[in-house]
């Protein structure tokens, strides 16, 4: 049997280039291949098989050995990488330009901006893999002329899961019901490139003309300067128009689960995004989700999209209110169900085995 390498900088729960890792290794497995997983910095996580250090790789590969790279950031293993003679499947999950993170946050801006850097490096794998159309066009962007000619048309676009119905098989936690309130949920990261403090003057307006709103934020970091910041920020909220806010952090799928059924809608104000699996969380759910005008989201939505624009938060707001207040919400469930459809068809794990069984049979 083939034994396929998948590397992954990081392989730690609750963080989507790490998922899918251990999502792409379970899926080979099931295919019949010998999966090694490897990684810099791993942790608690889903994996199917035990991960590795990467420091070890270089003694374990074998010259019949494919290899699957995932590319999120900078990574100082992928000249390395890239100069082994084996056959490569590369995946670039797109990386946030370092001008959207916070002036605090230096070293991951640099590890950005290098990782940018690296994009014409990637031209050199046997087959490429992107989760948006917006993001194979950004990698394009970073090859040499040459190459990207070479490469035009030529990069498969999938989703960055693998089963995007997953929630069927996760038990709901129980939780207190609200019927007073109408629930708005943010997943992600709380850090300064999701928009978070602009999303919370949003927020602000809605809650002028929309009293009975409650707020569930998922994600962390729960701690450093940004998060204090954040916190500060709603405690005036809920003083001035005594909407409640919740966080919580490193939650079980259960808890989230019962989150996005409790909520009236979802909402985000990331200032970049490759893919945004919590919009695909979204649909899962039948939930309206509304979102900047960013190309990988709104190509991910489709018609179901609902973009805000992120320089008018009076307007933003007032969007939000005339759609939950007076929107056709029978025809968007329609069109959030038909493009969830679709989604699950591309997200079935087919495109990814295609492209690994392509590369062994080169």
């Amino acid at each position: 049997m083939t034994t396929i390498h998948i590397h992954a900088r990081d392989i730690v729960r609750h963080d989507a280039v790490g998922n899918f890792a251990c999502q792409s290794a379970l899926l080979a497995q099931s295919a019949g291949y010998v999966v090694r997983l490897w990684a810099e910095n791993f942790g608690e996580n889903c994996a199917p098989c035990s991960i590795e250090n990467r420091k070890y790789f270089g003694e374990s590969i074998q010259p019949d050995d494919l290899v699957f790279f995932n590319h999120s950031i900078h990574d100082p293993m992928l000249e390395d990488i890239i100069a082994l003679p084996n056959r490569k499947l590369v995946y670039f999950h797109n990386i946030t330009p370092p001008q959207f993170l916070s002036e605090t946050d230096g070293r991951t801006a640099e590890n950005c901006r290098r990782g940018l850097e690296q994009r014409r490096l990637l031209a050199a794998f046997d087959g490429i893999l992107a989760n948006s159309r917006a993001t194979a066009d950004c990698l394009l962007e970073g090859f040499d002329p040459v190459e990207r000619a070479r490469w035009q048309g030529r990069v498969v676009v999938c989703p960055p899961l693998i089963h995007a119905d997953r929630w069927k098989q996760v038990k709901a936690c129980n939780l207190p019901a609200s019927p007073e309130r109408r629930h708005f949920l943010y997943v992600g990261r709380l850090v300064a490139n999701k928009g978070i403090l602009e999303l919370l003057e949003v927020l602000d307006d809605l809650s002028a003309n929309m009293p009975d709103i409650a707020v569930d934020i998922v994600g962390g970091p729960p701690d450093g300067a940004y998060f204090e910041t954040l916190t500060q920020r709603v405690r005036q909220t809920e003083e001035t128009f005594g909407v409640p806010f919740s966080f919580y952090h490193g939650i079980s799928d259960g808890l989230l689960k019962a989150l996005y059924q409790r909520s009236t809608a979802c909402i985000t104000h990331s200032k970049h995004e490759g893919f945004c699996i919590p919009a695909l969380d979204a649909l899962a759910f039948d939930k309206p989700m509304f979102t900047p005008p960013l190309p990988a989201v709104l190509e991910l939505l489709g018609q179901a999209a609902l973009p805000l624009p992120d320089d008018d938060r009076r307007k933003a707001a007032l969007m939000i209110e005339r759609f939950l207040n007076h929107g056709d919400h029978a025809a968007h469930a329609r069109l959030r169900q038909e493009r969830f459809g679709q989604l699950r068809l591309l997200a079935n794990g087919d495109l990814l085995l295609q492209a690994i069984n392509d590369l062994g049979a080169a």
